[in-house]
């Protein structure tokens, strides 16, 4: 894929946008698509542009700061160049100077920060948009700040929990196969010379071991391999991720913990996007689209067309068939009372509490669980080995 920057006309005036084609003909026929008149199409590259993504650290940093310069008083192009002298670092530095340069070509507020290395979120840009029109800039990047360190919190919170649990297993796998492959080869000459039944136990071993010699390195790359493949064909086909995704959902308590963040992740953004001013309709579109699952999404999206049949937000929520019935309960007495924004950010802790529960209790299950595998490996080890040397140590006592 190729990086072209096009230089169009917008309401007279002169300016500029990046586009990923496969050639020039190709930039040039989405640009013509987007009815956009061009002015010149030039390919970057590489050395010319490159590829970089403002952590999540750096871009609170700079809402924040950009949020208290605009409350102070300064223009959006004053604020932009005094984070732009006060940055350190390199990568957001550059990023400050683009928008500072899409704005001065005359691009939108929304257009020079979409067209930036910020990679913000439709619900985050709908913000952004939504500040252009109120003129409440100040409040809008403060909003959008609340929403990444949501965001940004679950994704740690989760990552915290699983974390313990998959060094647990890879350390016992690593072991396992250490174990087999340079431990159970010494015994193996020992016992090859030596005409005696080798018990069920060590037979198993020898033959994992045998396998494992021969094929481990393929084993290895094939794994390797697949693992490449699921991540290209996760990012290149739609239908490939939304059964990928349809899968995930029906493994046994990863299903939950999925689940459980998507929700807490969605409501929270959809509280935010109410409290901001956004119609119930279009804060209930961005809040889907942030939603990572795609099966998870398709079933969100259901609830925009069945509330344009009429139905009640509620009865919308209920019909898709993935919340509690005290989500919709809830849903309902917002409704009635008018407090939606407020309830659903209610109902956005009622998901991280429940996430939180679970995670408490497969740690609290797989210690033990954990400790009673390395205890039968062990034991395994030990049989596989002993076993024939107390066989052959009977022989010569013999």
């Amino acid at each position: 894929m190729k990086i072209y920057e096009l230089s169009f006309l917008k309401n007279g005036v002169k300016a500029k946008k990046i586009i990923k084609a496969k050639n020039l003909n190709t930039a040039q026929s989405l640009a013509l698509k987007q009815n956009l008149n061009i002015l010149e199409l030039t390919e970057l590259k590489k050395e010319s542009f490159s590829f970089f993504k403002i952590s999540n650290q750096d871009f609170i940093l700079f809402f924040k700061e950009f949020s208290f310069l605009l409350e102070a008083g300064l223009s959006v192009l004053e604020a932009l160049a005094e984070l732009e002298k006060s940055s350190f670092k390199k990568e957001l530095k550059k990023t400050i100077k683009t928008i500072d340069e899409n704005l001065n070509l005359g691009q939108s507020l929304s257009e020079a920060f979409k067209n930036s290395h910020f990679n913000l979120s439709h619900s985050e840009l709908a913000l952004i948009k939504l500040a252009e029109n109120t003129g409440k800039l100040s409040y809008i990047f403060n909003q959008i700040v609340l929403i990444r360190q949501k965001i940004t919190k679950a994704k740690k919170s989760f990552t915290k929990s699983i974390r313990y649990p998959l060094i647990v297993l890879i350390s016992i796998f690593i072991s396992f196969i250490f174990l087999i492959l340079f431990v159970i080869p010494q015994f193996k000459d020992l016992f090859d010379n030596f005409n005696i039944k080798l018990p069920l136990i060590t037979q198993i071993l020898l033959q994992t071991y045998d396998f494992l010699h021969s094929y481990f390195f393929l084993i290895l790359v094939l794994v390797f391999i697949f693992m490449y493949l699921f991540v290209i064909f996760y990012k290149k086909f739609y239908f490939f991720t939304l059964m990928s995704d349809y899968f995930f959902l029906k493994i046994p308590i990863i299903s939950k913990l999925i689940l459980y963040y998507q929700n807490y992740h969605f409501f929270s953004v959809f509280s935010l996007l109410l409290k901001s001013g956004i119609s119930l309709n279009k804060a209930l579109e961005f809040a889907i689209f942030g939603v990572k699952n795609e099966f998870l999404k398709n079933k969100l999206t259901q609830i925009l067309s069945l509330l344009d049949q009429g139905l009640e937000l509620s009865e919308a929520f209920r019909r898709v068939k993935i919340f509690d019935p005290l989500v919709i309960s809830m849903l309902n007495i917002a409704m009635k009372s008018s407090k939606l924004d407020i309830l659903s950010e209610q109902i956005a802790l009622f998901y991280e509490t429940k996430q939180e529960n679970i995670m408490e209790k497969i740690l609290s299950l797989i210690e033990p669980f954990m400790t009673l595998f390395v205890a039968c490996l062990v034991l395994l080890l030990a049989l596989g080995i002993f076993l024939p040397l107390w066989e052959i140590n009977n022989i010569h006592s013999f």
